[in-house]
């Protein structure tokens, strides 16, 4: 008998490609001192009927953000494959370790800190955020003509709440995008000149697939009123792209959504020392160049005078730091500025 070497690599419970409704569990082998012979459970859903387009549509990519996991839990229990034309692949909680966890971070890999919007193309046979990582590229991404992938800010940040998408110089793909930003609904939608390496993004536009990304809030809580706009936006993009039936009702957009670009260095307010955060800024305010910011108060030597913040370059603060408490390196606000394009 010949010898084979053979690996533990993900596998998935559902046929992504059969009609109808179904529900499981991604396996990540993960032998532990708990569990020597165990692996872990990354919940996957779909709907499928018949042929038509695809969206696959992720939340915890990080672990702590929370509007997104709650929108999809909703979305796959109110659809029914009568709703559907084509097929929605359903990844509510795809770094489920960070997400059983509370965490933003994996506490299994990557001493502590397995970050798997920094981790992507990930690896076969790596460590448990490496093999989520390969799974999603290898069997989920190829799949797709649309991703939304529904970020929140987590528990260290907060925003105002956004839609982004990326431009690819493709006419048809563009305009849809620029579809699904007035359609989310959300008080802004970015129009984006790049895709970061190592991240979801990074992945899915070189190969031509859309991908949608949200910050709906964060502070690491829900918050109603983003999580319904949010939900109700997801909704009118997925009719806008086929996936929906024609007849699915959807609500209008409550307002205006303002186009803004993405941020550059000149945009953040960085923490240069140790201390306790007083804002004096909220998200969603108009800011101007050099405005007054808040303060870093020294806490073992309370006698002296606040550092003063101010920001570089004013626009809408869209970006706040959560916890007083920061460290030099901190992010504790950006802002952004109106979109200059032509769409």
């Amino acid at each position: 008998m010949a010898f084979k070497k053979v690996g533990m690599s993900p596998s998935c419970e559902i046929n992504l490609e059969a009609d109808g409704q179904h529900h499981g569990y991604v396996r990540i082998p993960f032998s532990s001192h708990r569990s020597a012979y165990g692996w872990l459970p990354v919940p996957i859903m779909s709907i499928k009927n018949g042929d038509g387009p695809t969206a696959l549509l992720i939340a915890g990519n990080h672990g702590d953000e929370y509007e997104g996991i709650a929108i999809l839990f909703d979305l796959f229990r109110e659809l029914t494959p009568d709703d559907v034309r084509g097929r929605l692949i359903i990844l509510p909680a795809a770094n489920a370790p960070a997400v059983y966890a509370g965490r933003r971070t994996s506490p299994l890999d990557h001493g502590g800190e397995g970050n798997l919007n920094r981790l992507f193309p990930g690896k076969q046979y790596g460590a448990p955020s490496d093999m989520i990582a390969w799974f999603i590229c290898s069997e989920l991404i190829g799949r797709a003509d649309v991703i939304f992938d529904l970020h929140s800010a987590g528990s260290s940040i907060d925003h105002w709440p956004s839609c982004k998408v990326r431009m690819m110089d493709d006419p048809e793909k563009d305009a849809m995008q620029m579809d699904f930003l007035k359609l989310f609904g959300v008080p802004i939608g970015i129009v984006g000149d790049r895709a970061h390496e190592t991240t979801l993004s990074g992945e899915a536009v070189p190969g031509g697939v859309i991908y949608v990304s949200t910050e709906l809030g964060g502070a690491g809580r829900i918050t109603p009123w983003i999580r319904d706009l949010g939900a109700a936006g997801l909704r009118r993009c997925l009719k806008r792209m086929g996936v929906l039936r024609g007849d699915y009702e959807v609500s209008e957009p409550e307002g205006e959504v303002r186009l803004m670009a993405m941020q550059t260095g000149d945009n953040y307010v960085v923490a240069l020392e140790d201390g306790l955060f007083e804002p004096r800024a909220e998200l969603g305010e108009e800011v101007d160049d050099g405005q007054f910011a808040g303060y870093i108060w020294d806490l073992k030597r309370p006698w002296r005078a606040p550092a003063e913040l101010h920001f570089g370059r004013g626009g809408i603060v869209f970006c706040k730091r959560h916890p007083a408490l920061c460290e030099v390196g901190d992010t504790l606000f950006f802002t952004l500025n109106d979109y200059e394009g032509g769409n």
